[in-house]
């Protein structure tokens, strides 16, 4: 063999195992990743299980996360078989802070691709989730990176004592770790930092709303994306949190259900199991209502809080006052909803039925808390006030589709058009409807009078989480087409801070307008096998809703 032809054989072998097992040097040491391919055969590298931030484990246990160790070797991070602990999964651990990066193309002889980067944040409650469960491919096809995280999530990521001991929000803490962990690492896999464009769905949407009121985050990233979620939300904060705390405890040791020293607690819970204090805090949370039974005005049960000043405060003032005042980051944002959200939340017509004859037998329920309405006759005329709104006096009784429309409007309609209404007097906001009723989105109820489209159905078309996976090849044209608009529209928002930079055939020529309220208008786009730009989404509905809280003659609100 002629040197000539061994060297070519060589160079030809390290160009294979180059795109085999591609390894990348971090500040912290290498990883090795793998090579992948789309549905469509497009070829990506996938990094999975990368340590962004030390295990939150013994004494960082409900502390604000902490950068993660350098290590020695290669890094195995081809795969990635850890959840952060959600009630018992076999993936559950408290080692759980990683991230994975999917990247079309790696830097080559000093030279980067300088791609956008979507860097997406899970949804579930703040009790549930995992980044394993959205796919890139869809992402990899338009030419972006994904990067995806997991957070720590119920007792554990969003515990608080209402003071300096455990100020609650580590899980907010862990997404902004990860956010500058992508920031300060992304080039090296082919990204650029200067394109970073966070997104979420449900919590994920509302933890990304919060992401935006932390100002030590200013650069991070240049836009947003809010799929069904805001921090003005009724379920994503929690004002009840030092109770739940101790009566957490309360489960696992007695004497803390009359306890009020935070610093005994945090010595307790730090030294019981991880699956012990889980099983507490899931053993607790089935005591007490959720915002998906009747309560459906309340927090969840661990979530957000607003904490007292301390060295790692996340957010110290109410997020309603902020936006108000415009203390966000002014960054381009994507926020909306699905047509009806709570089908999602009520598949089970029986189950709804119960509901709603609970409200009706305490319409005291139906009354968000934010509205702070201490006097009983005034919190009673207010509940129906409410329900004149979708019954016009009558009861719910047998009235389900108007039931799930007061459901999705109080728990997400209401709250997501205002941060929108708020913020787009400070930065740009295209405001949009999801309302395709294909099979993918996987909710097939229907209730009369109520919309079509559930919650988190939109995520299908990104992510591939149905059954089908990304394989559209049994749905109709129209879920295909509804697929690439959405994915398309989401990445040129990222890559252009405009969803729609140029005319397109695929969007049916539309040019989706942004958000603005001066002149009495609210411009949105219409998801649907059609795609319009319409105005007033809700109108009646939501106008009728701002009428009540106007009622109330104060605006020092926390949600909305």
């Amino acid at each position: 063999m002629s040197n000539k032809t061994f060297l070519y054989l060589l160079t030809i072998f390290q160009m294979v195992l180059a795109i085999e097992d591609p390894v990348v040097e971090l500040p912290n040491g290498k990883i090795l990743g793998r090579q992948a391919t789309t549905y469509t055969n497009t070829p990506y590298y996938a990094f999975q299980k990368i340590p962004y931030a030390a295990p939150p484990v013994g004494e960082l246990r409900f502390k604000a996360p902490q950068p993660a160790d350098p290590w020695d070797g290669i890094l195995n991070t081809t795969y990635l078989d850890v959840s952060c602990y959600q009630g018992g999964l076999e993936s559950d651990s408290e080692d759980c802070l990683f991230v994975n990066v999917y990247t079309p193309t790696l830097p080559t002889d000093n030279q980067n691709a300088s791609l956008p980067v979507m860097l997406f944040i899970h949804g579930g409650a703040f009790i549930e989730g995992w980044s394993l469960d959205y796919q890139p491919d869809l992402f990899i096809d338009n030419e972006v990176i994904l990067v995806t995280i997991n957070y720590r999530l119920g007792v554990f990521g969003f515990l608080s004592t209402g003071d300096e001991v455990v100020p609650g929000n580590n899980g907010l803490k862990d997404q902004r770790l990860a956010i500058q962990w992508t920031h300060e690492n992304v080039h090296l896999f082919g990204g650029d930092p200067e394109q970073i464009t966070i997104f979420g769905e449900s919590a994920g949407s509302a933890s990304v709303a919060y992401q935006l009121l932390d100002q030590s985050s200013e650069g991070l990233f240049r836009a947003a994306i809010l799929e069904s979620g805001s921090f003005l939300s009724p379920w994503a904060y929690q004002r009840n949190a030092r109770r739940i705390a101790f009566e957490t405890a309360g489960v696992l040791n007695s004497t803390f259900s009359t306890s009020e020293d935070s610093n005994a607690l945090l010595e307790f819970l730090q030294s019981v199991s991880a699956d012990d204090l889980d099983a507490a805090a899931q053993q607790y949370t089935a005591t007490v209502s959720t915002p998906w039974d009747n309560d459906v005005s309340q927090g969840l049960v661990y979530a957000p809080v607003i904490e007292v000043k301390n060295p790692d405060a996340f957010i110290t003032k109410k997020m309603y006052g902020l936006l108000q005042a415009g203390n966000i980051l002014k960054v381009p944002v994507i926020m909306g909803i699905n047509s009806e959200e709570n089908l999602l939340f009520n598949q089970d017509p029986v189950a709804l039925q119960s509901t709603l004859e609970a409200w009706d037998n305490n319409l005291d329920l139906i009354v968000p808390n934010d509205m702070q309405i201490t006097d009983s006759q005034q919190h009673a005329d207010m509940a129906k006030s409410i329900r004149d709104i979708y019954t016009n006096g009558e009861p719910f009784g047998t009235r389900l589709g108007d039931g799930v429309r007061y459901s999705t409007d109080n728990t997400f309609s209401r709250p997501v058009t205002k941060h929108a209404e708020l913020a787009s007097a400070f930065t740009e906001i295209y405001f949009y409807q999801f309302s395709y009723d294909g099979l993918p989105g996987g909710i097939s109820i229907h209730y009369d009078g109520a919309e079509s489209v559930g919650h988190a159905e939109e995520l299908s078309y990104l992510f591939c989480v149905s059954a089908m996976g990304c394989s559209f090849s049994d749905f109709t044209e129209s879920d295909t087409v509804t697929s690439q608009r959405l994915i398309k529209l989401w990445t040129n928002f990222a890559k252009y801070q405009n969803p729609t930079p140029e005319v397109s055939e695929l969007f049916q020529n539309i040019t989706w307008s942004k958000l603005s309220v001066e002149n009495g208008d609210f411009l949105y786009l219409d998801i649907n096998e059609q795609l319009e730009i319409k105005n007033h989404i809700k109108a009646e509905v939501i106008q009728k809703w701002n009428n009540l809280y106007k009622s109330l003659n104060f605006t020092d609100f926390d949600t909305y």
